[in-house]
């Protein structure tokens, strides 16, 4: 029988979410740098240029690491942004979301160059991910199924339970209550949303209290 080997899914961040990430620890190390300890990380070279003029984002190496993530198309960005996007995002000389739109071909070609099966498309963005309101990057991925969308609350959750043992309950809670007040949104919204998050969490702490500790394959 053939050894089943497993490899890092792809996670794909863009900058807001980096920016409600910021000046969090989470055992022992910056909440944003545990991207790269979890996943492999790629984001599209407009991500890296808007970190770089966010001041607020100097701090933890987080630049740094961009730059050393930044994903090389094999095919021009223009085309492939005109072929996958337009039809879900019709004026592509819009700049406003011009980072997620590259981040969704990334992507896309770490999937059809067969280098990844799925990605993990990390965005606090939340009406471009609301299918309520047909957010662009929420018909873009229900479309094509080649990942998941993630916001910081989500893989505040991940980490969690990844690291349960490790991440206590209350310090997580308090981490879902700083993101969630950076997210903002109408009155009434953030209590409801992070009202939904604490509950996930509370459920997840109930499973794996109930459960043996795993013994790790993978730091």
């Amino acid at each position: 029988m053939h050894n089943i080997q497993t490899s890092a899914l792809l996670c794909i961040p863009d900058t807001n979410s980096l920016i409600h990430m910021r000046d969090i620890e989470v055992i022992n190390d910056d909440l944003r740098l545990w991207l790269w300890k979890e996943f492999d990380v790629k984001l599209s070279k407009t991500i890296c240029d808007e970190i770089q003029s966010h001041q607020i984002l100097a701090k933890g190496n987080i630049q740094k690491q961009c730059n050393r993530s930044k994903w090389s198309f094999q095919v021009p960005i223009d085309k492939l942004e005109k072929a996958f996007l337009q039809s879900f995002y019709p004026n592509l000389d819009n700049r406003g979301d011009r980072g997620e739109r590259h981040n969704c071909c990334v992507a896309l070609e770490a999937v059809l160059s067969g280098k990844y099966r799925q990605v993990i498309f990390l965005t606090d963005e939340l009406k471009t991910t609301d299918s309520k309101q047909d957010g662009f990057l929420f018909q873009v991925f229900d479309t094509f199924r080649i990942g998941k969308i993630w916001s910081s609350l989500d893989f505040v959750l991940y980490l969690f339970t990844r690291h349960w043992n490790r991440f206590r309950f209350q310090i997580a809670e308090g981490v879902l209550r700083d993101i969630n007040s950076r997210l903002g949104g109408q009155r009434g919204i953030p209590t409801k949303r992070f009202e939904c998050y604490h509950s996930k969490l509370k459920e997840i702490n109930k499973t794996l209290s109930q459960l043996p500790a795993y013994p790790k394959t993978r730091s």
